[in-house]
Parts: C-alpha cells; sequence; structure tokens
C-alpha cells in the first residue's frame, strides 16, 4: 500500500508539473464548473450533474487515459511489473491522481454551489451515489480506451465519442421530466449520473439508474481486465 501511495503522489506530481495536462485535467473542468454555478441558470440538477461530468470525464476519463498511454509507451509500466506492485495496485497508482483532483474538484463545486444560493440536494445519497459510480464508470472507461489508444496525443481523439456519450446522456436526463419511457435514456453511459441528480432533488428513484450504475464499470472493467497491453504500441502512422 505505501508504494502504492507513492506512486500516487508521485503521479500527482508530475500532473501538476505540466501544464498542459494540469489545464485538461484541473483547470478546464474546474473553469466549467465555476462557470455553471454562477451562471444563473434555474436547474440545479442541470448544474450539478454537469459540474460532475466535466470533472470525472474530462478529469479521469481524459486525463486518466493520457497517462496511461503515455507511461505505457514509455515502458514505465512494464518496469514497475517488476517493483513488486501489484497490476491493479499499478493501475491504481497511475489514474488514482486524476481521480484525487476531480473529486477535490467536486468538494470545492459544492462549496461554490452553496454560496451561489443553490438549493440543497433532498436526498444527497442519491449525488454521492452519483459522483462514486461516475467515478466507477470513467476508471474502468479509461482502463479500456488506453487499449485501442496508440499514443498519449490520439487520447484527445479515442475517448471523444464515450465523452459525448457521457455528456449528452447526463444533460438530457437531468433536465426531463422524470417518468415514463425517456428514463430509460438513463441506461446509457453517463445516464445514471443524470437520474441520480434528479433523484437527489426530489424524483423518484429509477431502476435504470442503478443497473447502469453497475452495468457499464463492470463492462469496461471486464474489456480492460482481458485486454489491457502493457508493452508499448507503435502508433498507426
Amino acid at each position: 500500500m505505501d508504494r502504492v501511495t507513492a506512486l500516487v503522489w508521485s503521479e500527482l506530481k508530475l500532473i501538476l508539473r505540466n501544464r498542459t495536462m494540469l489545464t485538461s485535467v484541473l483547470v478546464v473542468p474546474l473553469a466549467l464548473g465555476v462557470f455553471l454555478t454562477f451562471s444563473q441558470i434555474d436547474a440545479p440538477t442541470y448544474v450539478v450533474a454537469m459540474q460532475i461530468v466535466f470533472a470525472l470525464g474530462m478529469g479521469v476519463y481524459v486525463g486518466g487515459t493520457q497517462t496511461l498511454v503515455a507511461r505505457r509507451q514509455s515502458r514505465v509500466l512494464k518496469r514497475f511489473r517488476t517493483s513488486g506492485i501489484s497490476d491493479g495496485g499499478l493501475l491504481v497508482g497511475t489514474v488514482g491522481p486524476a481521480a484525487v483532483l476531480a473529486l477535490a474538484q467536486l468538494i470545492l463545486f459544492g462549496v461554490f454551489d452553496v454560496v451561489a444560493g443553490l438549493p440543497a440536494p433532498s436526498a444527497p445519497l442519491a449525488l454521492l451515489l452519483a459522483v462514486l459510480g461516475g467515478l466507477a464508470l470513467v476508471t474502468t472507461a479509461a482502463l479500456a480506451t488506453a487499449i485501442v489508444t496508440p499514443s498519449a496525443e490520439r487520447a484527445q481523439i479515442t475517448t471523444l465519442p464515450l465523452f459525448f456519450v457521457v455528456v449528452g446522456s447526463a444533460v438530457i436526463i437531468a433536465v426531463i421530466p422524470a417518468g415514463g419511457w425517456p428514463d430509460i435514456l438513463a441506461l446509457l453511459p453517463g445516464g445514471a449520473i443524470g437520474a441520480l441528480s434528479r433523484v437527489a432533488y426530489g424524483a423518484p428513484w429509477t431502476p435504470y439508474a442503478l443497473v447502469s450504475l453497475v452495468a457499464w464499470p463492470v463492462l469496461f472493467g471486464w474489456l480492460a481486465t482481458r485486454n489491457f497491453r502493457w508493452d508499448a504500441r507503435v502508433a498507426a502512422v
């Protein structure tokens, strides 16, 4: 555990020293989240859902995929496999710093939302589930996307389809009225975040959100377990 913690701190320092990575993982999602807080949008479910999506999607999914691929291509991951750290601990230590920064952003968003006068959620447990489920989704998705990403630069492209699906699903579910067939959209990746944001502000619980919350991380985790590459790949010309 001490080695994993040391790896997390090491990766965190690398992120803070890399201006490009710091901008994409911390500055941009933080700026977007703060903008939403003070944008006077009269829809707290939308604001909260988007803040979660931006922090987790940009910070952990996109940033985590970039970090995993960069470490694989530089053969750091393969060398660390002989250091005594388990494979799972190595992957957690590599993606963990982005998750730490994302969770810190969400805490800041919560403070800003209170200052801006957004109503407090009536079911805070739903928001906690949205954050934890969203974190599991983007972490396993980063591992799975790294499989098909030949270089860190290509991560900006390979992460786009799923990122847009997550954002779109969360937005649509967060703003449409609860009940009826549209609730089935919560089964899409990211849909659970929007659905649970509604629940946090008084909407009824939907089983689709709970299914989505578990199913996608399990699927992406299974894909990563079977196909994750430790050796550097040759990028296509």
